[in-house]
């Protein structure tokens, strides 16, 4: 599993360098909250709400050269390093003509700019997860709030997916049904201590909880 960092801002030119130098920059900012992905050539922005549920209704911008990452580090500069900035002024931008023509884009002819849904259902406001505290002990009796917090800490094991057994379980996208629409499901307790989750009354999921040291999905830096 890969961990995101969350960075507070990108507001100087010291925020930006260490973004840059990063092994590989991409990370949650909090101010404007969004997720930023530096790739190839290309600066890619996402932005998010603190109820973001589904990536695929987030708005996204792409921006950048097929050349040189260059043009998208000069946008960024004009508008004095800070990211808060760039991103009125992209939202500023008019995609229904010449994008161009935009006052905020004049001296900036050799970059491209692309205005686009996102694809990823499964990129969500980080808030939704840092908000869910890992499970320090077994608890008298399991209910779906606990059962998220297992899930996104990776605190189980011996997972098996009952529609397709053997298949691996796509613990994402249930994390993400669970955060959505909870009251659609149910949980068991098996005689082994294992859990069976249900979803309107369908079995999905079956796992044993592994209560150690969590795995940490996100770190804040600054």
């Amino acid at each position: 599993m890969m961990h995101i960092p969350v960075l507070n801002q990108l507001e100087t030119r010291t925020d930006w360098v260490s973004f840059f130098r990063r092994e590989r920059s991409y990370a949650y900012v909090q101010q404007p909250l969004c997720l930023i992905d530096l790739q190839s050539t290309y600066l890619q922005l996402t932005l998010l709400d603190n109820e973001q549920l589904d990536g695929r209704s987030a708005i996204k911008y792409s921006l950048g050269s097929r050349r040189s990452v260059e043009p998208a580090w000069r946008l960024i500069k004009s508008c004095n390093w800070q990211l808060s900035v760039l991103v009125t002024g992209l939202n500023t931008l008019g995609f229904d003509s010449n994008v161009r023509d935009n006052s905020f884009l004049q001296r900036h002819t050799d970059l491209t700019v692309r205005k686009f849904f996102a694809k990823d259902k499964q990129i969500i406001a980080p808030s939704l997860i840092g908000q869910i505290t890992p499970t320090t002990h077994i608890p008298s009796e399991w209910n779906i709030s606990s059962v998220k917090s297992l899930l996104s800490h990776k605190q189980y094991k011996d997972c098996i997916y009952l529609p397709a057994p053997k298949q691996p379980a796509p613990m994402k996208a249930i994390l993400l049904r669970l955060i959505d629409s909870p009251q659609s499901w149910t949980v068991q307790t098996s005689h082994d201590g294992s859990l069976l989750l249900f979803y309107r009354n369908k079995g999905i999921v079956q796992l044993t909880p592994d209560i150690k040291k969590p795995v940490a999905r996100l770190r804040t830096t600054g």
